[in-house]
């Protein structure tokens, strides 16, 4: 299991402090970021933190992440307000919600769900934590679990079992409030977490990492005096068979979990998770469940297993890991039916977390943050089982307890408005697109354009330098949304490491966008070399074939359909003088395109083409200057001959133009449209498709 054999102690990291001066809120926010930013403290949007200010209560809001929580993720309530409580026996969610709205004091985001425990707790500062000791030493049975708190801790901490989360957990804690031992500092929570407070953050930072130092202290000796027999242990491939099998597999996954709504994978084969994962003992201890009912929203009721070869043929492979899933989809339906008495629908993201002995951790979410949200959390899991069975026995919830968590009205509301507002409002929900010659100009606002549909994106260029430039100023918006990967297309091997990063990065590939593109050498067909038409070959067909063809058997395993669009040019379609190396490039091309558009068909695997002139980008401007001193011309007059040739009459069209139309042909508005030619260019007669 991912355990520790030496003392996982957490440092005291809270130094000077906040600035000199600082108030309450930021010294609450000053704590939450502490706590936040250790993941066996707390995993990514779990935990919350309070404080008490005159008639207020400052609570962490929903949604917001104590990693990263500013003061305005924080929400002011009446504390009078909230009084009232106490005198509640019973208080459905929305009920509850309802009542906390009314009882703010000023905008703000929506009060987390443990805001009524945050209330009722007389205490000024509070921090709640799902921290893996804690969790570690109460999943276990509550008997050994209550003795053990009572041990370590003398009645600093009190033990509470298993309530479920929000107001019944408030009303369960207000009923002990007042028989609590004079010295308590916290509470442990049963399946749960931790529960420290203080007069003010700085004491209550100091208690929790005493806390839970007192915990790990004790998991440490356990672990470390077990004698249980050594677990037998599948056997771990080597780095390259493991790797070359887990390219094959990915891709897989993200088409059997994603058939109604897309996936986006993250994929971890460090050394402990391969050395947890090797335990033939685990997968019966993993179907026993998570550690928090956290996890279960962020990273499902129970983990999908994968038992596969990694040296078996590729198809044969495919084929089992769609059999085992396609299996466990069934049990986890037999399981619903057994709990859905109230009409609740299965849900779609049964497998959050999918174990492969051998080859890693595959977790899946809408959005590549969620998916490392879903690693950290069951990384945390498997932490917690390896050490609540070297205290005992490791235990979670029934599975009624689960149920009724996972289909949570309050939680599920929030997923199913996100997962609308996406079909609404988005035109590339999670997909997965890979653009090529994305550093600049048409590339550069077609990476950009594909992000801001839902898109995920890598963005493939020459210059390694500008993808990553690319990708960094997307990120600034859209974190962990894009990457920039070094691309020489005229390099099969360069080919092959872009689709691999794409695979290990996100799981599988839904769009390419072709348009990388060279300079033209102009040159009279008696004046032409060999090496000029290479050149241009070698960019805008040789490697825009073979580009097509790696994305399109990525697309194949995964059975999701896909799109392949590609920049042509009007040179494809209009000769011009001077141009057979370039016009000729490009309209090998588009017949290619239209041969994989036969071919790819069948697999829902859409191929078009745009052809675009006179867009403004850096090489049409260098064209443009090349062009208009071959002609002895003003480069004004050059712009000026090219917009007096079209309909429109327009010069210089918008790179964006162009992104726009490659977003479109990418969705499913053009989900019966291939093998086509679509003009961005004002008209031009001679270069009409049809």
């Amino acid at each position: 299991m991912v355990a520790h054999s030496v003392s996982a102690r957490i440092d005291d990291r809270w130094g000077a402090g906040p600035a000199p001066g600082a108030d309450d809120l930021a010294q609450l926010v000053y704590l939450s970021n502490l706590i936040g930013q250790e993941p066996r403290l707390v995993q990514p949007g779990g935990g919350n933190t309070s404080i008490k200010v005159g008639d207020a209560l400052l609570v962490k809001g929903s949604g917001t992440d104590l990693r990263t929580v500013g003061p305005e993720g924080f929400t002011r309530l009446s504390l009078a307000a909230l009084a009232t409580l106490r005198t509640i026996e019973t208080m459905h969610d929305a009920e509850m919600m309802k009542f906390m709205a009314r009882a703010m004091l000023a905008e703000g985001p929506a009060p987390s769900v443990e805001t009524p425990l945050h209330s009722l707790l007389p205490h000024r500062v509070i921090a709640h934590t799902h921290d893996v000791p804690t969790m570690s030493l109460t999943n276990v049975g509550d008997a050994v679990a209550q003795r053990l708190v009572a041990e370590l801790f003398a009645g600093e901490i009190v033990y509470v079992p298993y309530v479920r989360p929000g107001f019944p957990l408030a009303r369960a804690v207000s009923g002990i409030v007042d028989r609590l031992p004079r010295g308590a500092i916290g509470l442990a929570l049963a399946h749960h977490g931790l529960v420290v407070w203080g007069e003010d953050s700085r004491e209550c930072y100091a208690r929790l990492l005493r806390a839970v130092n007192v915990i790990e202290d004790y998991l440490l000796s356990k672990r470390r005096s077990r004698t249980a027999p050594r677990a037998e242990l599948v056997p771990t491939p080597s780095v390259d068979v493991r790797r070359r099998a887990a390219e094959l597999v990915l891709p897989v996954v993200r088409g059997a979990l994603g058939s109604t709504n897309r996936v986006i994978l993250h994929f971890d084969d460090s050394d402990d998770v391969l050395t947890a994962l090797a335990n033939k003992g685990l997968p019966a201890l993993a179907r026993r469940g998570m550690a928090t009912p956290e996890h279960i929203l962020r990273a499902g009721a129970l983990p999908a297993w994968l038992d596969l070869d990694p040296t078996a043929p590729p198809e044969e492979t495919a084929a089992v890991v769609r059999s085992q899933l396609g299996r466990q989809r069934k049990e986890y339906e037999d399981y619903h039916a057994r709990h859905a008495t109230n009409g609740e629908a299965p849900l779609d993201d049964w497998a959050k977390v999918v174990l492969a002995p051998g080859l890693g951790m595959i977790t899946a979410s809408r959005d590549k943050r969620s998916a490392v949200t879903a690693n950290l959390c069951y990384r945390a899991v498997l932490e917690t089982i390896a050490n609540a069975e070297a205290i005992d026995a490791f235990r979670f919830l029934s599975e009624a307890d689960v149920f009724e968590f996972e289909h949570w009205p309050l939680e599920r509301r929030k997923v199913d408005e996100q997962d609308a507002k996406e079909k609404a409002s988005l035109l590339l929900p999670r997909h997965i697109a890979v653009v090529i010659g994305g550093g600049s100009g048409i590339g550069q606002a077609a990476a950009r354009r594909f992000v801001e549909e839902g898109a995920h994106v890598v963005v493939a260029d020459l210059d390694g330098g500008s993808a990553e430039a690319v990708a960094a100023g997307i990120k600034t918006t859209y974190p962990g949304r894009a990457i920039g990967v070094a691309l020489d297309v005229r390099d099969d091997e360069s080919l092959a490491r872009l689709v691999r990063r794409t695979v290990f990065e996100f799981g599988g590939l839904d769009s390419l966008f072709y348009t990388a593109g060279q300079a033209p050498r102009f040159a009279g067909v008696t004046e032409i070399r060999r090496e000029d038409l290479q050149h241009q070959l070698n960019v805008h067909y040789i490697g825009a074939v073979l580009a097509m063809g790696s994305a399109a058997s990525v697309m194949r395993r995964q059975q999701l359909g896909g799109s392949i669009v590609a920049s042509v040019s009007k040179a494809a379609m209009a000769p011009g003088r001077d141009a057979a190396a370039y016009g000729g490039s490009k309209a090998a091309l588009l017949q290619a395109m239209r041969v994989a558009a036969v071919e790819l068909g069948g697999d829902g695997i859409r191929v078009n083409a745009i052809n675009a002139d006179q867009i403004e980008t850096p090489l049409f401007l260098k064209f443009v200057k090349e062009r208009a001193a071959m002609r002895g011309v003003s480069v004004e007059d050059q712009l000026e001959a090219y917009r007096r040739r079209n309909v429109m009459g327009v010069s210089l069209i918008p790179a964006e133009t162009v992104a726009d139309l490659a977003a479109l042909l990418a969705s499913e508005r053009f989900r019966y449209t291939t093998g086509d030619i679509i003009t961005v260019d004002g008209g031009l007669p001679e270069a009409f498709p049809r």
